[in-house]
């Protein structure tokens, strides 16, 4: 295999001199590699337990959100500009004019009154009767219905959600109305049919609701209302002790509810306006930034490629595991310092070295080592190539850490803050879930196939 190599850091990597790391940086890498070494013996017994441990996603943590100002309402425009004309910057090709001439409109929409109501619920029954009533017992001028089924994805266009529920919230229900809150959706917590509980019943069920949103909605936005009464059997006994039966409908009762809205449309529709406009500034930035993340992952995915193969090369010749060590760290900061140049977050080749040794221990804390080391050596024997299966088990391993600590670094890259003049550290919880999800994404039998096949040519 030929790879030419124009970095000193890489030729030093390479022939193993390091000539750019001695003195005392020479000697807190080694030291660093050292610790790699003890951790890794460690991780045997205790990586994998970890790693299962830490499968289990963490809950977001939501916090109370302030309303919005015109000042936040330009800046989230502001971003948005700023991130098209990246993209221009990068890519001269690129299509944004759409997007552009969305973003000029948004200042116009801050004037305008029509608001779009959200309702949601598991009952489709419930759900259209609530509409129903609605519509024939109110008169609100400027309302648009958008009524969403699930609540999987929250709807941008919703600025008031009626949330209708028949019992206590779920855990599922409460994340939507927290997610929903950070997206300045304003949200009203509806408990429908509560005539199926006594009076105690149904107010304690209201306080619970009450308690449990109280960090980020107000008590007056929870409201019992009863849009489909259920049918009552009336019987009456005349003196003869004989009766009449018959069916009693109660008329429904949505009160509460109408009057929140009327209150809510009629003093905080500025509110819901800049909600609006804010979340579309915020849609169209985000997709200003998809496009640009596929112009940085299409130039960042070869350089990380050729990166591997380095490595992977690097480990197959050299038979000294800890110089073989030092080289991979290397490599990888070199890496760490091209990619990060690509996404303009400026890494200094210290900061990139800094980034490299935690990268390795990461891996090494999360059991990754030892897990793909013996899934690759098994895939290795399975093909019966014995006479080189010591090295290439070595070199194909250290290329797929460094694909998955490239890859790691461009999914962690994608979701910083677009900002040219960005000079940041890495945040080290953020970076440790990103290895995660990218080694549970690649370590499927299939694609180590695919990349053992892949890199056993590049050691001959």
């Amino acid at each position: 295999m030929t790879v030419k190599v124009k970095k000193p850091i890489l030729v030093a990597g390479l022939s193993i001199s390091f000539l750019l790391w001695l003195g005392e940086s020479l000697h807190q890498e080694v030291m660093a590699i050292g610790e790699w070494g003890v951790l890794s013996l460690m991780a045997i017994g205790t990586g994998i337990w970890w790693w299962q441990q830490e499968k289990q996603p963490k809950k977001p943590v939501y916090q109370s959100i302030s309303p919005l100002t015109l000042t936040e309402i330009n800046l989230a425009i502001s971003d948005g500009e700023k991130i098209l004309k990246i993209v221009k910057q990068e890519n001269p090709e690129s299509d944004v004019v759409g997007l552009e001439n969305q973003l000029e409109k948004l200042p116009k929409k801050l004037n305008e009154q029509f608001v779009a109501l959200g309702l949601i619920s598991n009952s489709n029954t419930l759900k259209d009767g609530l509409k129903l009533l609605l519509n024939k017992e109110t008169d609100f001028k400027e309302i648009q219905w958008l009524v969403q089924d699930n609540l999987e994805a929250i709807n941008q266009k919703i600025d008031l959600i009626i949330f209708l529920i028949t019992t206590d919230l779920t855990e599922s229900q409460w994340r939507f109305i927290q997610q929903s809150h950070q997206n300045h959706q304003r949200c009203i917590i509806v408990l429908n049919q509560p005539e199926q509980y006594n009076l105690e019943e149904q107010e304690i069920i209201v306080q619970q609701i009450k308690q449990r949103v109280k960090t980020i909605i107000p008590p007056n936005d929870v409201v019992a209302v009863n849009s489909n009464p259920t049918p009552l059997k009336v019987r009456q006994y005349k003196e003869d002790q004989s009766y009449q039966e018959w069916t009693e409908i109660k008329p429904p009762n949505v009160a509460s509810l109408t009057n929140r809205l009327t209150s809510i449309l009629s003093q905080e529709r500025e509110q819901l306006i800049l909600g609006k406009v804010w979340r579309e500034a915020q849609e169209i930035k985000e997709k200003g930034k998809q496009i640009l993340n596929k112009i940085r992952r299409d130039r960042a995915v070869p350089i990380m490629e050729n990166y591997q193969w380095i490595v992977a090369a690097t480990a197959f010749a050299n038979p000294v595991s800890s110089l073989d060590l030092l080289a991979t760290a290397a490599i990888n900061a070199q890496m760490i310092v091209d990619l990060s140049s690509i996404y303009q977050q400026k890494f200094t080749l210290s900061q990139g070295q800094v980034a490299s040794a935690t990268i390795g221990k990461l891996m090494i804390k999360l059991g990754l080592v030892e897990l793909s080391t013996h899934a690759i050596s098994s895939l290795l024997k399975s093909n019966a190539i014995t006479y080189v299966a010591g090295g290439a088990t070595q070199g194909i391993s250290a290329a797929y850490l460094t694909r998955v600590a490239g890859l790691s670094l461009v999914e962690y890259f994608q979701e910083q803050e677009v900002n040219s003049q960005s000079s940041q550290s890495l945040d080290v919880e953020k970076l440790s879930t990103k290895i995660k999800q990218v080694f549970e994404q690649t370590k499927r039998r299939e694609i180590l196939q695919g990349f053992v096949k892949q890199t056993l040519p590049k050691l001959s």
